[in-house]
């Protein structure tokens, strides 16, 4: 893996043509979990990948979409319009360094307005291929460990995930009294703020998470995000449509 870590003459000679854009979130994660929470995942989920795809890895965008969070104190994110020009300016910039392929990592579900700069990157460019995945992947190895499958925010995964890359983070004391599993389906986060569901902004189980659960779906969603990658990049056409 090449990171920021390293100099422009190392990038050079690396001969590595693949870049790692990964976008976090900074917002409300219940009583028991940082601001920062997407932000720290983005970081450690774009290292881990990086080092198996062998690709220069950016530091994590700490902003991106959270309108569903509005009304927290400390949340704070952009226009979709402009996480989708920050994202083409940015994959069109690694392609006149002479990049060819680009993963964008959208740690943090709320980021709708990414897939739509992809395809037109995809349709428009010639000799380019850009992926974007959600690393939070349903994996086989997570059957029989996750409890809560249908939860989506500060939950038992996410928590687990937490303890297991950031312990110092999670105030686990809290994480019993802050479970939240609202009688809606996620596609009403489209017409009110999760605190308007979630009163503590917590949409799962918190109170099942644990460091060994973290271990088994940070490595099982690494693995799956890497063989989701490998496969889209086969198919992803290096003409412009």
């Amino acid at each position: 893996m090449i990171s920021y870590y390293n100099t422009r003459e190392e990038i050079e000679h690396s001969g590595v043509d693949t870049a790692i854009i990964t976008f976090g979130s900074i917002e409300q994660h219940g009583p028991h979990l940082p601001i920062g929470t997407d932000f720290f995942q983005a970081n450690a989920f774009a290292e881990a990948i990086g080092e198996k795809l062998n690709a220069l890895v950016f530091p994590a965008i700490p902003f991106s979409n959270c309108y569903e969070h509005k009304g927290s104190k400390g949340t704070l994110g952009f226009r979709p319009q402009t996480t989708m020009a920050m994202t083409q300016d940015l994959v069109l910039g690694l392609h006149s360094q002479g990049f060819r392929k680009i993963v964008i990592l959208l740690v943090h579900g709320g980021i709708f307005s990414v897939p739509p700069a992809v395809r037109e990157l995809n349709a428009l460019t010639d000799d380019l291929q850009v992926v974007c995945v959600i690393p939070h992947l349903p994996t086989k190895k997570e059957e029989g460990v996750l409890e809560t499958p249908n939860e989506i925010h500060a939950g038992e995964h996410e928590t687990s995930v937490m303890m297991y890359l950031y312990p110092d983070t999670v105030k686990t004391e809290k994480m019993k009294d802050a479970d939240c599993m609202p009688d809606y389906p996620q596609p009403f986060l489209n017409f009110a703020p999760i605190l308007d569901l979630c009163p503590n902004g917590v949409w799962g189980k918190p109170s099942l998470a644990s460091q060994e659960k973290g271990k088994v779906f940070f490595e099982a969603q690494v693995e799956a995000t890497v063989d989701y990658i490998k496969k889209a990049f086969k198919i992803c056409k290096k003409e412009a449509w």
